[in-house]
């Protein structure tokens, strides 16, 4: 058995059919299979006795010595909102509004111009990732024009386009948001996996596209072995898991992306609910750093979001988080649902994830009592945030966050 699940670059060397799939609505994959709907915290399923935690290798995470950028970064605690009414509405977003958006937040985050705040995150050599969220493609995905203030930043930096990538875990979801080599010139757009949709919705018999003839899916060399969340859960064995997730063993692999190629991550997560709690800047690279994620959901599924960003190719890199809240959902998330959609207009600036997320997931309760939708406040749905402060990678209690509105 592997003895070992970290292993870093740096510590090495120092409402389509495609949204339904995305969502977790497949008849034949079952509800919560694709991408985490979870059936227990998000949902209202709570059992009197939860069983007990599943081991985990996250004691080999925290042992890992932490860096000058580790997480919670240049500004724990710290949350910086921008809001402008003028910056996307029915007819679209207005990108000149976005950008000016961005140099505002970057500015109170920072308390430095944009060029000076490139210098405080990065070097003209680091290869930095922009990890977005695609799911729910043009209603609630990441919106191309906060992505493009992004890199307007760091190409202003001196960074060439050639150190930048954006991505994601599934690789068709990207092009469907519209991150497209047209769209960014010389800009890698890098999914860590595919997946074959017709073969996961029982259309097509043909499983050579994800398949090979070894048996092993095509997308297992995208996946770094020696770096890994391990949980002693094990996964379904069937062919629709096996396609949608790579491996259906006891470890969810690391993309080689992240473990070999990036030294810097910027996380632009949306601004948007999964049952009572939130899918923002934690989930974001919780479930989409790794495979092998839907067994985890039932017994790991918000603590994931914290134990994964505890591993070095993580904390080590993630630099600078940037929630979308132009178009927001408060209800039936992680996946798109228009009618609980609006212009919230908001852009949510910090380097700390856990502390962001605590921010927006009480923003979130209260909209969702304003919309008069049921909620459960239990504590459980924001315990992940406080496990995160008793490790040390962020601050969850509301009275230690320095939450302004730029």
């Amino acid at each position: 058995m592997k003895k070992k699940g970290y292993r870093s670059m740096e510590l090495a060397s120092k409402l389509q059919r495609r949204d339904f799939l995305k969502i977790g609505g497949g008849s034949l994959l079952g509800a919560g299979l694709l991408l985490g709907r979870p059936p227990l915290f998000g949902q209202e399923a709570a059992k009197p006795e939860p069983p007990a935690k599943p081991r985990t290798n996250i004691d080999e995470a925290l042992a890992v010595p932490r860096t000058p950028t580790s997480l919670p970064g240049l500004f724990p605690g710290k949350v910086v909102a921008v809001k402008d009414g003028q910056a996307m509405n029915e007819q679209g977003v207005n990108g000149k509004v976005v950008a000016s958006m961005f140099e505002k937040g970057m500015g109170a985050l920072t308390g430095k111009p944009l060029p000076e705040s490139f210098r405080m995150f990065f070097s003209k050599n680091d290869v930095v990732g922009i990890k977005v969220n695609p799911v729910g493609a043009g209603l609630i995905s990441t919106r191309l024009e906060v992505v493009d203030a992004i890199v307007a930043w760091l190409r202003q930096g001196g960074l060439p386009a050639k150190n930048i990538v954006i991505w994601d875990r599934f690789d068709y979801m990207l092009a469907d948001a519209g991150f497209t080599a047209a769209r960014y010139p010389g800009i890698a757009i890098e999914g860590l996996q595919t997946m074959d949709e017709a073969a996961a919705e029982g259309k097509s018999q043909d499983d050579s596209r994800w398949l090979g003839r070894d048996g092993r899916h095509v997308s297992e060399k995208n996946f770094d072995l020696d770096c890994f969340y391990y949980a002693d859960i094990e996964a379904p064995q069937d062919k629709p898991y096996l396609n949608q997730h790579v491996f259906n063993g006891k470890h969810s692999y690391f993309g080689k992306l992240l473990t070999k190629k990036l030294t810097r991550i910027i996380n632009v997560p949306v601004f948007k609910n999964t049952g009572n709690g939130v899918s923002m800047a934690t989930k974001n690279l919780g479930y989409g750093a790794v495979c092998n994620t839907s067994r985890l959901h039932r017994p790991l599924f918000f603590d994931v979001c914290t134990e994964v960003l505890a591993f070095p190719v993580l904390r080590d890199k993630l630099v600078l988080n940037v929630t979308d809240g132009l178009r927001a959902q408060y209800d039936g998330g992680p996946g798109p649902l228009a009618q609980a959609t609006w212009f919230l207009n908001t852009l949510y600036f910090a380097t700390d994830p856990f502390a962001l997320d605590m921010t927006c997931h009480n923003l979130i309760v209260e909209k969702r009592k304003e919309m008069k939708v049921q909620v459960n406040e239990h504590p459980k749905y924001s315990e992940y945030l406080r496990y995160a402060e008793r490790l040390g990678l962020g601050i969850a209690d509301p009275a230690k966050i320095r939450f302004t509105q730029a």
